[in-house]
């Protein structure tokens, strides 16, 4: 009876814990209880198949901090980000994700497009790509293109720094952090030839976490910024872009002087800074607002402060 009643009881605390973590409307002790109760309410499997709160399914892998997170939360904790990808993409658009991962950007980009437009995820770590794919093969999206390669300055090969067996999500191709004792040689590609060769759409929008490379890969991107104008939702964690001999200063000068600017995120809203060096979190949005288009598409969000 005991055997029984663990074996009932576990499953229906999981659910409501998931529910609870989903659902329940108030953050406040979330993230207490989640460390609470995590280790001893996670299914005894590693790999767990999982519909999520943005409308599509992926397996996730529990020894990942980050996937059982999403697992039991029911979304990545960069839910603004997430809905500001869902929110600026309209029907017939193309979406770039450099530095896919398991591809859980790529799925919130193919759910709004909804088959209209195309989706394209850029990830050169093999575990990463192969759990990207398994992913996009869970769901009924057919706009999703997949390329196994890093984004960087210029064509040719790169050595890409790896923790464990798992899809490392801090992968680089700079200097080993903490725990990554895994080395692979991957191909690089620069957008700008990337989207010669393809003969494939511009993007509308481009997210970008490659942990350091953010400036190389715009470096590798000058036509493609210059002519064709996307926005750019782009990490920017400064000891990561000095570790690849940048930082924010570079990237900021790069896209001003392409008539960008910026907005950072705040308490759940969007506001416009001058300087990057104020913004507040990692994570970027760039938009022209010379653009009519890009202007609209900020004040939807809505981008705050003046512009």
């Amino acid at each position: 009876m005991r055997v029984m009643t663990e074996t009932w009881l576990k499953p229906a605390g999981r659910a409501l814990f998931r529910w609870y973590l989903s659902k329940f409307p108030l953050r406040d002790g979330k993230a207490y209880f989640y460390e609470l109760w995590h280790g001893r309410l996670a299914p005894a499997e590693r790999y767990v198949t999982a519909r999520l709160d943005q409308g599509f399914t992926m397996k996730l892998d529990l020894w990942d901090a980050e996937q059982r997170k999403i697992y039991f939360y029911g979304h990545y904790h960069e839910r603004y980000e997430a809905s500001l990808v869902r929110r600026l993409l309209e029907r017939g658009e193309v979406f770039w994700d450099i530095g896919a991962n398991v591809g859980y950007f790529s799925l919130v980009a193919a759910r709004a497009l909804n088959n209209h437009g195309q989706v394209v995820a850029f990830e050169p770590g093999s575990s990463a790509y192969a759990r990207l794919c398994e992913n996009i093969a869970l769901n009924p999206f057919t706009n999703i293109k997949t390329y196994e390669v890093a984004v960087a300055a210029a064509a040719g090969e790169a050595v890409l720094y790896l923790a464990g067996d798992t899809a490392d999500s801090s992968a680089n191709l700079y200097s080993p952090g903490q725990g990554q004792t895994r080395r692979e040689v991957c191909i690089t590609v620069s957008l700008d030839h990337f989207l010669k060769e393809q003969a494939m759409p511009a993007p509308h929008l481009i997210k970008m976490d490659v942990e350091g490379a953010e400036y190389a890969a715009l470096e590798g991107a000058r036509h493609l910024i210059g002519q064709h104008r996307p926005l750019l939702l782009m990490e920017m964690e400064e000891k990561n872009l000095q570790a690849a001999g940048a930082d924010k200063a570079a990237i900021q000068r790069f896209l001003t002087g392409h008539g960008y600017r910026a907005a950072f995120l705040y308490k759940g809203r969007w506001h416009a800074v001058a300087d990057v060096q104020e913004a507040r979190g990692r994570n970027i949005f760039w938009f022209h607002p010379g653009l009519t288009a890009h202007r609209q598409k900020a004040a939807s969000l809505p981008v705050l402060g003046n512009y």
